[in-house]
């Protein structure tokens, strides 16, 4: 999103966004089949915490992007508040995670990330 963010050619505009929508994709298909693996026991209200939390990204993105249009006159500066958003869930996904490792070792479960 960072390289969509400079408008770049229309051809790497189109290979950028293809790679992040793949990542996207991607990322969403880990989320569902981590969450029966760390949750067993809660698997429905995990599921639903996570769909829920898709919607309102799925609201609040374009709600973002056309707000950030408007006041500033260009897309730019919504694809960047979209990869600084980006960085920062990347960020909190690796502290969860150390968390998770010492967790399950603790527990005596093994897994690989």
């Amino acid at each position: 999103m960072f390289t969509v963010s400079t408008l770049p050619s229309l051809a790497v505009v189109t290979a950028a966004l293809f790679i992040g929508m793949g990542c996207l994709g991607m990322g969403n298909g880990a989320i569902f089949q981590l969450v029966p693996q760390r949750f067993q026991q809660e698997i429905g209200m995990v599921t639903g915490i996570v769909g829920a939390a898709g919607g309102i990204g799925g609201f609040f993105l374009p709600n973002i992007l056309g707000t950030l249009k408007q006041v500033t006159g260009t897309y730019s500066s919504g694809f960047l508040t979209f990869s600084a958003i980006a960085f920062i869930a990347l960020g909190l996904l690796l502290f969860v995670q150390a968390g998770w490792k010492k967790q399950w070792k603790a527990a005596g479960k093994s897994i690989r990330i």
